[in-house]
């Protein structure tokens, strides 16, 4: 049954819908495009989130830290990486303190191209894994898991209060539950976060008759409409594919079918952890982080900016753009 709160987050869906003649229901609507849409992603998804991979291994290294109490009576501990995409979740915590104890891994994902993907990779690890295709309420009734993760995912979910309840059956007691990578919905509209991106915006180290063609622009600029023509290349195929099954009678504009797959980026409200608190009664907040205190990730900001990113996340900062937190099954 769809909850009041993803109905709400589902109600512009439903306007894009009656422009393109789908007549699915809102909830079927929004899993095709999704499935359709990170299937073609999954070809260029290492590429296009380079920064990710360069940038998040060390906020995965503060929360593991962060954790390092909390996990202390768990000698082996279970993994279920929701939404792994190409093992990115995972590949960073077995880097991490918590790397050690890592004895069983489940992967789930919607995207059979994203889970050929993490399967290449996961035969790197040295853990046993498992590959599970569906949604997170598919996995085998009773499975516990110790260590659940979430990347880049809670934004995608239309009813994240269920999507929660759900993690909460899976955890064992004890059990750990990491998320990062998503807006930072407590601080989206903070002044001084919003002070900063207009900081860095500005800043500049040459003048823009020398910098626009110094070779890191150049390269950036190049990178950028490379990236561009790479999302236009699999959202025309995310179209042709939601076509020839009928599931829309005319194309998707780009802006549409980012709206849809990353619902509460769209819509401004992110992921905000107060309200967290109010839907997981049974957790404890071990930790809050947050990042990208500049509007962009550690990796695409210039030397001075990184210092300043790193020292405003040694002091714990949280009105970054991105938020990252560890909770704690009672």
């Amino acid at each position: 049954m769809t909850t009041e709160i993803a109905q709400e987050a589902l109600a512009p869906i439903r306007k894009i819908m009656d422009r393109h003649g789908a007549r699915c229901s809102t909830e079927e609507f929004h899993e095709a495009v999704n499935i359709t849409f990170h299937n073609f992603e999954a070809e260029v998804y290492d590429q296009e989130h380079q920064d990710m991979w360069e940038s998040l291994p060390q906020e995965f290294n503060r929360l593991a830290g962060d954790c390092a109490e909390a996990s202390k009576n768990h000698d082996e501990l279970s993994l279920l990486d929701i939404g792994c995409g190409t093992g990115l979740a995972t590949d960073c915590l077995l880097k991490t303190a918590l790397g050690s104890k890592i004895t069983r891994i489940d992967l789930l994902d919607t995207s059979l191209t994203m889970l050929k993907q993490v399967a290449e990779r996961a035969r790197g690890w040295s853990v046993p894994f498992t590959i599970n295709e569906g949604l997170v309420d598919s996995l085998p009734t009773g499975k516990k898991y110790s260590l659940i993760v979430t990347c880049s995912v809670l934004h995608h979910v239309p009813d994240v209060p269920g999507f929660l309840r759900t993690v909460r059956s899976l955890q064992s007691d004890g059990g750990i539950y990491m998320h990062l990578q998503d807006p930072n919905g407590d601080y989206l509209k903070d002044p001084e976060y919003l002070q900063r991106v207009a900081r860095a915006e500005s800043r500049k180290l040459l003048p823009e008759s020398i910098s626009r063609f110094s070779p890191k622009r150049v390269f950036g600029r190049i990178y950028r409409e490379l990236i561009g023509k790479q999302r236009d290349a699999y959202c025309d195929k995310t179209n042709r594919a939601l076509l020839k099954t009928g599931i829309i009678r005319t194309p998707l504009s780009v802006a549409e079918i980012y709206s849809i797959t990353d619902i509460h980026v769209a819509d401004g409200t992110g992921i905000s952890i107060q309200k967290m608190m109010s839907w997981m009664p049974d957790y404890d907040l071990i930790s809050e982080r947050s990042y990208a205190f500049f509007g962009k990730l550690w990796s695409d900001l210039s030397p001075q900016f990184k210092k300043l990113e790193e020292d405003l996340a040694e002091e714990k900062n949280l009105n970054g753009m991105h938020v990252g937190a560890a909770w704690k099954l009672r």
